[in-house]
């Protein structure tokens, strides 16, 4: 996980990511963002879920979730985030997104999620939540 030091999150425990680049899959962002932001490589991530967030304004943010066990390099701290460890039985939840309690689990016990998220315009309240998983 990271500890976000700038922008949407800023402040927040979280994970790599970032937006997918004109010709890039979702697959080579989450790749290529997680080697910018905490300088490892992973291997193998395996698409575990689609998450579609929407404010109350009409915007609209869609984000693949991958899960990957295996990676290359050293973990460093980069002008974006604090690398951490953290234990998957102590999630820091108190300091992360509210929608990470509803749908992280599911992942963690290795089912798929599809999952929509509302949240006010500030991003400060969600308002609602749908989530199917398999």
């Amino acid at each position: 996980m990271i500890k976000k030091k700038r922008g949407l999150g800023e402040g927040l425990i979280t994970f790599p990511g970032g937006k997918v680049e004109e010709n890039e899959t979702p697959l080579e962002c989450a790749i290529r963002e997680t080697e910018e932001e905490v300088g490892v490589k992973i291997i193998n991530p395996r698409k575990v879920g689609v998450i579609t967030f929407k404010q109350i304004n009409g915007n609209v943010q869609v984000m693949h979730v991958y899960l990957a066990t295996e990676f290359i390099g050293i973990l460093k701290e980069s002008d974006e985030a604090i690398p951490i460890w953290v234990q998957r039985n102590d999630l820091p939840f108190k300091n992360m997104w509210v929608d990470d309690r509803i749908w992280l689990p599911l992942v963690l016990e290795g089912k798929y999620v599809n999952c929509v998220f509302e949240f006010t315009n500030d991003w400060k309240f969600m308002v609602s939540s749908l989530c199917e998983f398999a």
